[in-house]
């Protein structure tokens, strides 16, 4: 709960008074248990989990974020919650099926890929373009890690995370 009004007022400015800030705050939680100091296996840093590309590019993009740092600060809550939403937002604007379940997906696995299976699928029905998934399995030792089963999972447990922030 701790960083929940940080969400909803960033969301608010940002997205609008309907912004689905508990589906933000879910996925800051599915991203990164809501710990700023995390880095993943995979690169990805602090609560949104920003692989340093992503970071470099949003903090370009957004104004915004230049008024929380000049330079991408992924380790510090208050640029990482506003670069999420930032980033969420663009996300659902250039998503071929304006639909955050798709901002989301592309969050986790790419706006291109996104796209060419929503093309893929004909149509923006959730179980055409799950159908249309075909992305790598990844041989880890804990096992395979099938990418499509990650990508279409992350939406649909961002909200399951996020329900408790809507009370």
């Amino acid at each position: 709960m701790k960083y929940w009004p940080q969400v909803v007022r960033e969301a608010r400015y940002h997205v609008g008074m309907d912004a689905p800030a508990s589906d933000f705050m879910g996925q800051i939680e599915v991203e990164s248990r809501c710990d700023t100091g995390i880095t993943a296996f995979d690169g990805g840093m602090g609560l949104g989990q920003f692989m340093p590309d992503t970071a470099t590019w949003i903090q370009g993009k957004e104004k915004a974020l230049r008024d929380v740092s000049l330079k991408p600060m992924p380790y510090d809550p208050r640029w990482s919650i506003r670069a999420l939403i930032l980033y969420d937002r663009w996300l659902y604007r250039n998503v071929d099926c304006r639909d955050w379940h798709y901002a989301y997906r592309s969050y986790n696995g790419g706006l291109e890929r996104m796209n060419r299976e929503i093309r893929k699928a004909g149509s923006c029905d959730y179980q055409k373009v799950e159908g249309a998934c075909s992305r790598k399995v990844i041989k880890m030792k804990t096992g395979l890690l099938d990418m499509c089963r990650v990508n279409i999972e992350y939406p649909y447990k961002i909200r399951k995370a996020g329900r408790k922030y809507e009370r």
